[in-house]
């Protein structure tokens, strides 16, 4: 069965308290339509100015929760990703204090990008490919409560795993009666590390299949991601690849983003904001090694195929 839910129906925390907004049995398929994670307060024409200004405890907006009938602790909710559908426009931000380099910016920055089927050209000479998915994918938590969707769990939530794209399946543990299933955060798309604080976010309609698998006894969220892991037009030319090494990972991965940035002020003159947004919109953070302790290496990679 097919069932539908609009942006009326949507929330902004995790409590295992709220009524669902629908019940559907296992195997049934749910149309979403989603805010952007801003709820709605950003709009195109806005300016980072207006941006500063927004209802920050409004963030994320998650449509639900659905109950899945006969759901019980113990259990798992496998999803299908048959479909996300963007309306036509998405925004990346800079907010000062967040993300990997928030403290080396600031003030706000806000662009914009027009979204045309499966690609945008809103950064000059830079063409990106779309791979839209849900960066908040969750059920209810165990504890009882109101708690703020920006930290993940074993509840899934905020994880932003961006090969959660269509035709990916994610297998989420069940903590309460019902399961209370929400979705939201749907990003155009993302690069892993999503380094500036935000995605390619955007208003969108993802469509979804639910199976209830009785007694999975999952410890926390799993997921198969269809190949490839990167837009195939991406992989029809080399990377760039940025790799720094620090006893914190984190000040590791800091470093390989700043040589991104600095590589796209040199190529194109970008601004170190423009650069920091497109980064957070493609380039890839990886964990290159753990084994020479204390030191982590981490791996930055962009895609030579999105400079036309």
């Amino acid at each position: 069965m097919l069932h539908h839910i609009d942006t009326s129906r949507t929330c902004n925390r995790w409590n295992r308290d709220y009524p669902p907004v629908l019940t559907i049995a296992g195997g049934d398929t749910v149309s979403l339509a989603l805010k952007d994670s801003s709820d709605g307060q950003v709009r195109p024409g806005m300016t980072s100015a207006d941006l500063a200004a927004i209802d920050k405890t409004r963030i994320h907006a998650l449509t639900g929760p659905i109950e899945v009938d006969g759901a019980e602790p113990g259990d798992a909710l496998e999803i299908e990703m048959l479909g996300f559908e963007h309306e036509g426009w998405a925004w990346t931000s800079i907010f000062p204090g967040m993300g990997a380099l928030g403290d080396e910016f600031t003030e706000p920055f806000l662009h914009f990008w027009k979204l045309e089927g499966g690609q945008t050209r809103s950064m000059p000479g830079v063409t990106l490919d779309l791979h839209p998915f849900c960066g908040i994918v969750g059920v209810q938590r165990a504890e009882r409560g109101e708690f703020r969707t920006r930290p993940p769990g074993p509840f899934g939530g905020n994880m932003d795993v961006r090969h959660l794209g269509v035709g990916a399946r994610l297998w989420l543990p069940v903590f309460t009666l019902g399961a209370g299933l929400c979705a939201g955060d749907a990003h155009a798309a993302q690069g892993d590390g999503e380094v500036s604080i935000n995605a390619m976010e955007a208003p969108m309609t993802a469509t979804l299949r639910v199976h209830l698998r009785k007694g999975a006894g999952l410890a926390g969220p799993y997921a198969v991601a269809p190949s490839p892991l990167v837009p195939a037009r991406y992989l029809k030319k080399p990377f760039h690849v940025f790799i720094e090494s620090h006893e914190d990972p984190r000040e590791a991965a800091r470093a390989a983003v700043r040589r991104a940035i600095e590589f796209l002020g040199k190529r194109f003159g970008l601004s170190r904001e423009l650069a920091l947004v497109l980064c957070s919109v493609v380039l890839d953070l990886k964990i290159s090694q753990m084994v020479n302790m204390p030191i982590t290496t981490v791996s930055a990679y962009l895609p030579e195929a999105i400079f036309d």
